[in-house]
């Protein structure tokens, strides 16, 4: 990623914009290989390749990112402080996006898979509530539209408590232990990919100190 602050091309915050939204979505593209490689594909080495390269571009994003806001707000007359600080904030749950995204192509190293599980369907329906979820929160962050980022956050937290509900049952099962732990890993990173859209988004509607919000159990937030 290159970026010309200074060199007459867009100006600082807009080209972060435009990158944080890049991360979002290469955060998906890392999520549905890695549901691929889980639901049938299994493992392989260009799947791997691919997430690495991706997720390695992410990180690379999340640098100059950083980078610039520093620049920028050391050498520009004009600055506005609260939202370079929330985007130094915002470019971390980009990142963890894909990191936490990366974890389900380790269930399918561990020898997942979910391609003839008999609760395929409800599984699978998860991952494309998840994979909208990350589409919307792009385009909702692009078009910097606030109430609609209300309505996703308000919609994900409902998600959240689905996954708990299944991390219990998966705690409470009878069956093959593999099977148990492969479920409750898989709604454990759901979780945290869906936590981390949630507060990728607070920034459209929360003031800097409130950033993170959603990275807290329900019951710590205040």
């Amino acid at each position: 990623m290159v970026f010309q602050f200074f060199k007459g091309g867009e100006p600082t915050i807009e080209v972060v914009e435009e990158t944080l939204v890049q991360m979002v979505l290469d955060g998906r593209d890392v999520f549905e290989t890695a549901m691929d490689a889980l639901f049938g594909g299994g493992k392989s080495k260009e799947t791997k390749r691919e997430i690495k390269a991706t997720d390695r571009g992410i990180n690379t994003a999340q640098r100059d990112v950083r980078r610039e806001l520093m620049i920028h707000a050391s050498l520009q007359n004009t600055v506005d402080l609260p939202l370079v600080l929330s985007y130094m904030s915002t470019v971390k749950d980009a990142e963890r996006i894909g990191d936490y995204s990366k974890n389900f192509y380790d269930l399918v190293k561990y020898g997942a898979n979910f391609e003839d599980a008999p609760d395929r369907d409800e599984l699978l329906a998860y991952r494309r509530r998840v994979s909208d979820l990350l589409a919307e929160a792009a385009a909702t962050f692009e078009e910097r539209n606030v109430d609609r980022a209300r309505e996703l956050i308000a919609k994900a937290d409902g998600f959240l408590d689905d996954y708990d509900a299944h991390i219990k049952a998966a705690y409470r099962s009878t069956g093959a232990a593999s099977d148990a732990v492969a479920r409750a890993l898989y709604f454990r990173f759901l979780k945290r990919v869906t936590a981390h859209v949630m507060n990728f988004l607070t920034s459209l509607v929360l003031p800097v100190d409130r950033l993170d919000y959603y990275d807290e159990a329900k019951d710590d937030r205040d």
